[in-house]
Parts: C-alpha cells; structure tokens; sequence
C-alpha cells in the first residue's frame, strides 16, 4: 500500500461527513435563512472543500503515482471539464465586481456612500459587505458541486448522501406535521414578542411556506427513491418500512404546508415518478400475494387519514379556494414589473452579487405604492439573478444550473460519454437530482428559494450528481 493512501482516504473520508453534516445542519438552523445559520453553513463546506482538496493533492505527489510525475498526475486529476469553465467565469464575474465596489449603502438613509474603488471605471458591485458576503457563499456552493461530482464515483458515498437527503428531508417533515398538529403559533424553539401577532406562514423551520414547500420538493424525489429502490429489492424490510413511512410523512407535510406552488409540483414529481416506475412495480405487484397487499393498502390509509386529520388538512387545502381571487391581485407582480424596467440599468454585469435589498430599496421609490416596504427578495429568482449578475452572470448562472440538468439528462439516457459507468444505482440517483432540480427551477420563476442556502446546498449536491466527471 501507498504510504499516502491514509492520507488521501481519510481526507475524502472527512470531507464526505462533512457534507452530510450540512445536509442535515443547514434546514435544522433556521431553514438556513439566518446570518449565523448561512456563516456557519459556509465554515463547513470550506473545511469539506479543503479536505477533499488536500486529498487530491496528496494523491497527486510524484513518490507516491511512480514515473507519471507530479504536474502530469495533478494535470490529470484537475483537467477542466464544462463545469469548471462556468464556475471559474463565474467566480471571475463575481469577486471582481465584489472588490471593485463602488458604493457602500446606508440602510437607514437608503443613500450609496461612494468608496474609492481600486477601478473607478470599471464594473463594480453597489455595495462592498454584501456582495463580499455573498461570494463566499458562491464559492463554497460551487466546491460543494465539485466535491458532490467526485464523491458519488464511490457507490458507498453515492448511497450515503442519498440517505442523508431523504432522513434530513423526512425529519423537517415530521416537525413541520407535529407543529401542526399541536397548533403551533411559531417554530417550537422560537418565542413571540409580547403583542406580536402569530406567524401564519411558518413550517417546520422555515419562516415562510413556499421555501418550506420547495425544501421538502427537493427531498421528495429522494425519499420516493429509496421506497422504491427497497420496495423492488426482496432484502432489508425495516429500511423498506422506513422510507415507505417517510414518503407518506412528506407527501402529507406538502399537503399540510400551504404552499400551492408546492403542491402542486409536488403532484408533478409524484406522477412523474411513477411513470418511470411503473413497469417495475407493476412486476412486483404482479409477483406478491393479495393478502399482503390489502394488508398494506389499508394500513397505509388508515396512516395516510390519521395524519391528515391531525395535521388540520383540510385547512392547507382550503387556501384553493381563495386562489383566484388572491392571485391575480399579489403584489408581486407589480415588485416583477419594476424589477424588468429596472434591467437597463443593470446592465452586462449587473448592480453586484447579494445587493439586491439594497438596490431595490431605491428602485421602488418611484415604482407603484404596493411595491413599498421591505423587500429582501424578488419573487423571481431569474430576474433577481439578472439584477444582482446582469446578463452576463445570469447567462453563466444558466450554464451552470441548466447545463447540468442538460449533463444528467444525457447520461440518463447514454448519449453521453462515460455513460456506460452508470450502475442502477447511480441511474436511480440521476433521476432523483433531475426530478429535484425540475421542481426547483419552476418554483424559482414565482417565488425566491435560490437565495435560501439550505435550497442552494441541496441544489448545489444535485448539480454535482448530474455534473460528475
């Protein structure tokens, strides 16, 4: 053996926990959504990043890989592919604009204080605090893809982050059923000031229902997947029982949150699972005794009625109802409007990564009276990311997100090269991250869960899925 295979080993090894820490620590905190939660979220993936690294440049050293040598091992183990092309313009785009800030801005004036940047003449970011914040997120999330893409090359690690996507998804589930059914008027650990009213839009840890809905339709693929890969698999009934017990828990958490736009894609995750499905379970059906299925069909229901009852249902569905008479008239589409005039002014490399609150605070002094107040976000994640990137950044941004559906999506069908490589396994994998990242670019178009770093770290883990190298 290597003297070096220790080292490396272990450094994967870490870096591999590191990150199903974070898949499970970031929903748990806040739904990611706080500034300690995100800062926290960041040391993790940047002490992931630098253990995978070291790794791979211990592995690359020329007395440990014989007559290859030490630049021709490193070249071959960090050749660029697509992905890294993309993610170094884009960190190239961002940190330039972050150093090169204009502007500080006053948020109590809503005035931009001028800095003396080190090139006046250049683009530069609105803001210096925000957008430098901001790229460090960016960086870490782009390192998590890049860790994800090497990693899931090992079946081991592929079914251990899987398995630490459905059980962090299950569990905010079950916190979120368990509010409800308690009549929670806030986050169990979170306490209301004296005269504050309820918080009506919570789930589990997310103070706001729509990134709730587009979490638990990040983790539902996974958790379906896993029933699935169990229920065709004759071994290990108790994990069979778990995931077909967490599919249900989620499934009814998406019916309890109020979310419809989780709702409904959630139906469309479900349905287009269970088209690619079908013909495998139809065979198991096919194969198992009748008994045993009424058995299981009306345990599952009698299940499936008690936690809707307990979860107050018929409440979440009732906002249906009211939904073409709120629609039309959400305020959103007037923060829509004045964000598209506002593109011009944005530019080729936009106002600065993470300056959105800043920039808007202005923009919506002439913009309609429903568009005033505090807005931290756009409902739209791509007109946001053209405000805050320009259409430079949010053309790179594209290539990044949608390039790597792209990727999965041909080597699901083996029109890409390496395909072959695929065990079932990874295929299953592959079409969890796809059915994941579908859901979420649709949401992304009505309300803000890329700017939700917990969102972006499981975005961030499909990404790497469907990029691997």
């Amino acid at each position: 053996m290597h003297p070096c295979r220790p080292i490396t080993s272990t450094g994967r090894f870490a870096a591999g926990w590191l990150l199903i820490v974070a898949l499970f620590y970031s929903p748990w905190d806040s739904g990611g959504t706080s500034a300690p939660a995100i800062r926290y979220l960041n040391w993790i993936l940047c002490a992931m990043f630098t253990c995978w690294l070291g790794s791979k440049l211990g592995a690359g050293r020329p007395e440990f890989e014989g007559r290859r040598g030490r630049l021709s091992t490193t070249f071959r183990r960090f050749s660029l592919s697509t992905f890294h092309l993309f993610a170094c313009a884009l960190l190239l785009l961002g940190w330039t604009m972050a150093l090169n800030a204009h502007a500080l801005f006053d948020a109590d004036y809503h005035f931009f204080l001028p800095l003396n940047s080190p090139a006046p003449n250049a683009p530069g970011s609105v803001d210096y605090y925000l957008s430098v914040a901001f790229m460090w997120r960016v960086t870490a999330l782009l390192g998590c893809i890049w860790v994800v893409a090497d990693l899931i090359r090992d079946s081991r690690w592929l079914l251990r982050i899987w398995w630490a996507i459905g059980l962090a998804g299950g569990s905010i589930a079950l916190l979120g059923l368990l509010q409800k059914a308690t009549g929670a008027q806030m986050i169990f650990w979170q306490t209301l000031d004296r005269g504050e009213p309820p918080v009506s839009t919570f789930f589990a840890t997310y103070y706001y229902h729509g990134n709730a809905g587009a979490y638990l339709n990040l983790t539902l693929p996974a958790v379906l997947g896993l029933a699935y890969r169990y229920v065709v698999r004759s071994a290990n009934p108790a994990a069979r029982a778990l995931w077909l017990t967490l599919s249900v828990t989620v499934l009814v958490a998406l019916a309890a949150n109020t979310s419809r736009t989780g709702q409904a894609l959630a139906v469309g995750i479900v349905l287009a699972l269970l088209v690619l499905a079908l013909p495998r379970l139809f065979h198991q059906v096919k194969y198992a005794e009748a008994k045993t299925l009424v058995v299981a069909l009306v345990a599952g229901g009698l299940a499936l009625c008690a936690i809707a009852q307990a979860s107050h249902l018929d409440l979440s569905m009732s906002r249906w109802d009211q939904f073409s008479s709120t629609w039309s008239h959400d305020a959103r589409w007037q923060v829509d409007q004045l964000a598209l005039q506002s593109l011009s002014e944005a530019g080729a490399t936009g106002f600065g990564p993470g300056t959105f609150s800043a920039v808007f605070s202005v923009l919506q002094k002439g913009g309609h009276p429903r568009t005033r107040g505090s807005w931290l976000f756009l409902h739209d994640d791509y007109l946001q990311t053209l405000l805050e990137w320009g259409w430079i950044g949010g053309v790179l941004w594209g290539c990044v997100f949608f390039g790597g559906m792209i990727a999965g999506l041909r080597d699901l069908t083996n029109k890409g090269r390496g395909a072959a490589d695929w065990s079932p396994r990874r295929g299953q994998f592959l079409c969890v991250a796809l059915a994941g990242l579908t859901a979420l670019a649709l949401h992304a178009a009505v309300d803000f869960p890329l700017q939700i770093s917990s969102i972006q770290l499981y975005a961030a883990t499909y990404l790497g899925v469907c990029w691997r190298r």
